[in-house]
């Protein structure tokens, strides 16, 4: 039964909807990327693909919400000796001289024998190999032979691609998801879409808000979370907010108009959600900026169009959000959080901001900016950067 193949695991608790959708995920982000396969077999836990080349098809199917992690894997029987056998030929390739390595193997159901008889004998049987090289074995290695058994087979690898885990992309529902030039709508987003949400993705133009690099981050944020997202096509709604700048200035002085036009955002962001008939918007906002009153005026505005408002990334320390950007391959010149916008300093006087806010004709504004949407197609992401940024910029004009 000697064969390599791709495992893609993930976790027991799904049911049959969520195996499924995860499945149909595979299948269309195989067909998207042009690679190739013959065949898949669905397990309790896991999928096993056949594939042309399998290295690539375990390194893109690794980045789906859903997957715990993908490898290449050696295919044999769940025989002990052939068990053991595989395990060991892995050993001698990925093991060095005085070096150290780890046995891990994982079985599922009753065998007639147990995960430490699997790893003794393999640690047993590397160390007769190479142990006159210096090698030895270390439970706290990073080099690791790991088993995944059944009754029917044994999966044997060495290396395998971590996913995002969680649940597959649209099972549990969907909400619009704010994107802006920071890592934290990045990060937002993505745990969005690791707990199940099918998330929209809006950005706002802002104009003089936001300097013309602001724009081009944005985009390319939206290419890198269209990577994770298992879709044929996939699109960033731009809005431009010129004219409720323009009216702004007009009714509110300088040191008001960014937080009535931020708020003003969010009412825009909650009328785009009723089109697209979304209940819920997910913000970045965290605890670790500069305070609450960004989080106050979200939940103010949105109660007052039935829109639910998630804040995935509150409680989260900035480390934990960097952590979470660099793991998606967020670029380190987004890093500098910037925010919405430019405010400076943060004085809030809120009887200006509510009387400036009275004196617009908000329906109006609204009406103007939903019907100025540019709809940007985000090709297959990242790779398509340049052209995706032409396009929206010769549309922006």
């Amino acid at each position: 039964m000697n064969e390599h193949r791709v495992l893609v695991s993930f976790s027991e608790d799904f049911d049959g909807t969520s195996k499924n959708r995860l499945t149909r995920h595979v299948s269309t982000i195989l067909n998207v990327s042009g690679l190739e396969s013959s065949s898949r077999e669905i397990k309790k836990d896991s999928i096993l693909i056949d594939a042309k080349d399998p290295v690539k098809v375990a390194e893109v199917l690794s980045k789906i919400p859903g997957v715990d992690y993908t490898a290449v894997v050696e295919v044999v029987s769940s025989n002990y000796e052939d068990v053991v056998e595989a395990m060991a030929r892995a050993g001698i390739r990925l093991v060095y001289p005085h070096e150290t390595f780890s046995i891990r193997a994982d079985i599922s159901g009753s065998l007639p024998y147990r995960s430490r008889d699997i790893e003794f004998a393999t640690a047993s049987r590397l160390i007769g190999e190479l142990g006159g090289k210096g090698v030895r074995h270390s439970k706290k290695s990073a080099k690791v032979i790991y088993a995944k058994i059944d009754k029917e087979m044994a999966c044997t690898f060495y290396y395998k691609y971590d996913g995002p885990g969680g649940r597959p992309v649209g099972s549990q529902g969907k909400a619009l998801c704010l994107i802006s030039g920071d890592k934290d709508s990045a990060a937002a987003t993505w745990m969005m879409a690791r707990q199940g949400i099918l998330p929209s993705l809006l950005f706002f133009d802002i104009g003089p808000y936001v300097d013309h690099s602001y724009v081009k981050r944005a985009i390319t944020i939206a290419t890198l979370i269209r990577e994770f997202l298992p879709f044929r096509r996939c699109y960033l709604t731009a809005l431009k907010t010129d004219s409720v700048i323009d009216s702004l200035k007009q009714s509110c002085s300088n040191e008001v108009l960014p937080f009535v036009l931020r708020r003003m955002v969010v009412r825009i962001a909650c009328a785009y959600a009723d089109r697209i008939d979304v209940s819920s918007v997910v913000s970045g906002e965290s605890m670790s900026k500069d305070g609450f009153q960004d989080l106050l005026d979200l939940l103010e505005v949105s109660s007052k169009y039935r829109k639910q408002i998630l804040f995935p990334l509150v409680g989260l320390g900035a480390q934990e959000i960097m952590n979470c950007s660099r793991r998606m391959g967020i670029p380190e010149f987004t890093y500098e959080n910037e925010g919405w916008l430019k405010v400076s300093p943060r004085a809030y006087d809120r009887r200006a901001v509510m009387e400036a806010e009275n004196g617009l004709d908000t329906d109006r504004l609204i009406e103007e900016v939903l019907s100025k949407t540019i709809r940007i197609d985000l090709k297959s992401g990242f790779d398509d950067i340049h052209a995706i940024l032409d396009h929206y910029f010769c549309s922006r004009v």
